[in-house]
């Protein structure tokens, strides 16, 4: 006999996917932005390591 919250699950389903999509894709946004914002403050540090360490 299978418990009673796999039919309510199934009820709700429905509704579920198109709001789990937009989570996801929320989450790669913001995932990508940070990943982009980090390389983009390594590299800067990085060139300013680089003109700091050349002889004068």
């Amino acid at each position: 006999k299978p418990p009673k919250r796999n039919s309510a699950f199934a009820a709700s389903a429905p509704e579920a996917p198109a709001m789990t999509q937009a989570a996801i894709k929320q989450l790669v946004v913001d995932s990508v932005t940070t990943a982009l914002e980090t390389q983009a403050t390594t590299m800067a540090n990085a060139d300013n390591a680089n003109r700091n360490s050349k002889p004068r």
